[in-house]
């Protein structure tokens, strides 16, 4: 069956859904028309609203509708009292200052009635702002009944989100109300903050009474209420997975496989084989820079935005004057037990590698058969034994496979659960220590006396063994894990990096640096690595759970 012609085909039941409807209006038990029996809007610029869906709010006669907003760094140009430049400070943010918004009684809560009242909305909801009603922050929308007794047409409210809170409220009373269809200019969850302190748009909960920090607790232990009916508004925007970015960056960080073709210009290896210790330290030591950078700058703590889950739990006691009061039972110790056990895993799960991967090497090599070098040991070698290259071969080539895809997974991570600008971060800070990495490896497939192989033989072998970098991001943008497994990711990610970098990368930094002047080298390599990697800060944007984002 065609797709496409099935959509046509879809579209073209519910207009004439909706035209049948608008002929029936005046008999209709569905039909609630405005004033002169007409609902029409102008349908050739597409739907006037991203949102438009369906909400049973028969539990009770008040809800309260909330937005909530991010805190955002921002320059500002303007001059204060000294007359100096006021730069940099932090204001409160939401997704827009204002939102157009009606709210359509209906009798009931599936595509039907939605469909009876859509052009109706669509015509209120299409008006110029200036003739929408404004509504302030905490302040309280009555929607009445469109039919029946004290039946009124709905009308435009522009809700104006309070730029000194965090959190906006309206409180709406749907007295004699059972079911409504509410049209917005954007979709409210674009005004959910999301993870620790996040709210739904619509709670079931009357907050008119109540404080601000009273409000906020009672919202986290009411129950939501979410939509029932939802239209298939073509306007909407549509959160798209990060393929090309992922799977990009991915083989951006594969191509550093090859970095030991540069070994091939006689300058370049004359240079390398006569300042090995000093290319080779400086080179880890940069690495180690970056690698922690990109650990402790965002990776670890960002996974505290994005592990929400145990969630804090809202408590209400009723005392002897009737009175509520509400307290919150913190479950951080929770939150905290998972980022801390996944930085532990992290950092200790090359050592399993390792140890999985000589345990496979052992017994291939236990299979293998001696060589005459192995026969004959008072003959001097002047190559590696079979034994020996398998052992360096499996080792390097699948120890890189491994650890290429867990770099994968991080990237993958990093684009799906956060934005653009912590994915780059973790590719830059990838391709720092690979660049390392793959040099050493290069110069070990080479050398006679380990991988023995011939140079074009071990490029071509590491960059096989390095696709698996994209398979990791592929896995992850294609799996979509969440929010919290994302977190759990990145925190895991991070106790890798600070192995790495802690024990690998300094480790031979250490190992292979003698003189001051090296290790005066080495330092300053460091914080060139850590500088790269920190100056992200300068511009930066919290994730947050839904792939979000606020600045730092």
């Amino acid at each position: 069956v065609d797709a496409k012609a099935c959509k046509c085909t879809a579209y073209s039941r519910r207009a004439m859904l909706r035209a049948s409807l608008l002929l029936l209006s005046a008999r209709s038990a569905y039909a609630q028309p405005m004033a002169g029996d007409k609902c029409t809007f102008d349908a050739t610029a597409g739907e006037p609203f991203e949102f438009g869906a369906t909400f049973d709010v028969s539990a009770s006669n008040k809800q309260t509708w909330v937005a909530q907003a991010v805190i955002l760094k921002q320059y500002n140009e303007a001059l204060n009292d000294d007359g100096e430049v006021i730069g940099w400070q932090e204001n409160v943010v939401y997704a827009d200052p204002e939102m157009k918004i009606v709210f359509y009684p209906t009798t009931g809560t599936a595509e039907e009635p939605f469909e009876a009242v859509h052009d109706c909305g669509a015509g209120v909801i299409e008006k110029d702002r200036e003739t929408c009603q404004d509504v302030a922050e905490g302040s309280t929308i009555t929607i009445p009944p469109t039919t029946g007794a004290g039946a009124t047409q709905p009308l435009c409210y522009n809700i104006k989100f309070a730029t000194t809170k965090l959190t906006s409220v309206f409180h709406l009373v749907t007295t004699n109300v059972d079911s409504v269809a509410i049209f917005a200019e954007h979709d409210p969850t674009e005004f959910e903050r999301g993870g620790i302190g996040g709210i739904h748009y619509l709670m079931d909960v009357d907050t008119s009474a109540m404080g601000d920090d009273a409000a906020l607790v009672a919202l986290g232990a009411a129950t939501p209420i979410e939509p029932v009916f939802q239209d298939g508004v073509d306007n909407a925007p549509e959160k798209e997975k990060p393929w090309g970015l992922a799977i990009g960056s991915s083989f951006l960080v594969n191509a550093c496989t090859l970095i030991g073709v540069i070994f091939l210009a006689p300058a370049i290896k004359k240079f390398a084989d006569k300042n090995p210790t000093t290319i080779f330290a400086l080179a880890n030591a940069f690495a180690a820079g970056a690698l922690l950078a990109a650990a402790f700058y965002l990776m670890l703590y960002e996974a505290t935005h994005l592990i929400t889950d145990p969630v804090d739990t809202a408590k209400s006691e009723t005392d002897a004057d009737g009175e509520k009061t509400w307290s919150v039972e913190s479950k951080e110790a929770g939150r905290s037990a998972w980022w801390g056990t996944m930085i532990l895993l992290g950092f200790i799960s090359a050592n399993i590698l390792e140890t999985l991967v000589q345990a496979a090497v052992s017994k291939t090599s236990m299979g293998s058969k001696p060589d005459e070098e192995d026969v004959k040991p008072e003959v001097a070698p002047t190559t590696a034994s079979l034994t020996t290259k398998v052992r360096v071969l499996c080792g390097i080539l699948l120890g890189d496979f491994m650890h290429n895809l867990v770099d994968g997974i991080f990237i993958g991570a990093a684009f799906v659960g956060c934005n653009e600008t912590v994915g780059w971060t973790i590719v830059a800070a990838t391709i720092y220590h690979e660049l390392a990495q793959e040099v050493s490896d290069y110069l070990v497939l080479t050398d006679p006396m380990q991988g023995n192989l011939k140079p074009f033989t071990a490029l071509g072998l590491n960059f096989i063994s390095g696709l698996s970098v994209v398979l990791g991001a592929i896995i992850v943008v294609g799996a979509d894990p969440g929010d919290n497994a994302n977190g759990r990711l990145l925190a895991f990610g991070g106790g890798v990096y600070v192995q790495i970098a802690a024990t690998e990368c300094f480790g031979r930094v250490n190992n292979t640096v003698k003189t001051m002047e090296m290790r005066v080298g080495t330092i300053l390599a460091f914080a060139f690595g850590a500088t790269a990697i920190g100056l992200v800060l300068l511009d930066h944007e919290h994730c947050v759970p839904d792939g979000g984002g606020h600045a730092h």
